[in-house]
């Protein structure tokens, strides 16, 4: 029992370490634009159907069969338009240096930054930013470093 207790200690502290946040910087946001990507994709038509059933009726003498057919048509192939909003935020990292930070919603939510300071996380090109909504919860919002001195 004390072995089992020691061991889930050295496992919840071995986790609480690797759980510790990066440390934070402030980031000065300049300005941000928002612009949309556009892609086309295709679906497939398909092929028509047809179903035939039948209620055999043995009267012990007379038989009748009574067949009713049903047909789908198929479906063409359609063409459909969507499109991906994405944020180019220009940023002033603390040590002075230009970068543009780029998000695309679809599998993560982005944010249009206003003009201000922001923590945030760094590593490597990608930068996480805080931001509040109205209620005053914190959101942490993922951007990939994709160019400078704009």
């Amino acid at each position: 029992m004390r072995l089992l207790s020691s061991a889930l200690l050295a496992l919840l502290l071995t986790t609480a370490t690797l759980a510790k946040e990066k440390p934070r910087i402030t980031v000065q946001v300049v300005g941000t634009q928002t612009s949309e990507r556009q892609y086309t994709y295709q679906t497939p038509g398909t092929a028509g159907t047809s179903t035939t059933n039948c209620d055999v009726n043995d009267a012990a003498v007379n038989t009748s069969i009574d067949c009713k057919t049903t047909s789908n048509p198929g479906t063409s192939p359609s063409n459909h338009t969507r499109t991906i909003t994405q944020e180019h935020v220009r940023a002033i990292m603390p040590d002075g240096t230009h970068v543009t930070l780029w998000c695309q919603a679809g599998f993560r939510s982005c944010a249009s930054l206003r003009a201000g300071y922001y923590p945030a996380e760094v590593k490597g090109n990608t930068v996480w930013m805080y931001g509040h909504d109205l209620s005053g919860k914190e959101h942490k919002i993922k951007y990939k470093a994709v160019g400078g001195d704009w």
